[in-house]
């Protein structure tokens, strides 16, 4: 599976993701909407880079910045300072999310919920999926 934890930002397609998102730096400001937005165009907004997407949004809201070096400093997402987000974006991250998660709770056909009740953290990663739903849940509710 290329993964050594339970989050999407720890497998190799995670840190695609991170690659992809350097690629737009060096600036400070990273939208969400804008994000999914280019992804989405290129086939790249699957079930692993939506997982990643809400975790590095929710990274980014609980810690003030986002911990991910790179060679070249004006390509680290440290330097990011603002991650935005619409109502409008949040809503779509937490309805592809919560398709994800009736997968998860139904026969596990998509490829990543199929994979994942294959392994040994299977429990741990479903609570993590549940977490992330829940953090965005309540991000939305207080932008009401």
């Amino acid at each position: 599976m290329g993964a050594w934890g339970i989050k999407a930002l720890e497998s190799d397609e995670g840190l695609d993701l991170v690659a992809a998102i350097e690629d737009l730096l060096p600036r400070d400001t990273l939208d969400l909407g804008e994000l999914m937005a280019r992804f989405g165009e290129d086939d790249f907004l699957y079930d692993g880079t939506v997982l990643a997407l809400a975790e590095l949004y929710i990274e980014f809201l609980e810690n003030g910045s986002l911990n991910y070096d790179h060679e070249e400093e004006e390509r680290a997402l440290t330097q990011v300072r603002v991650f935005t987000a619409d109502r409008a974006a949040l809503g779509a991250l937490l309805k592809h999310l919560n398709v994800i998660w009736i997968d998860i709770e139904g026969d596990c056909e998509g490829d990543l919920a199929e994979l994942w009740r294959e392994s040994s953290s299977w429990d741990e990663w479903r609570v993590h999926v549940q977490q992330l739903i829940a953090k965005l849940e309540a991000r939305l509710a207080k932008e009401q």
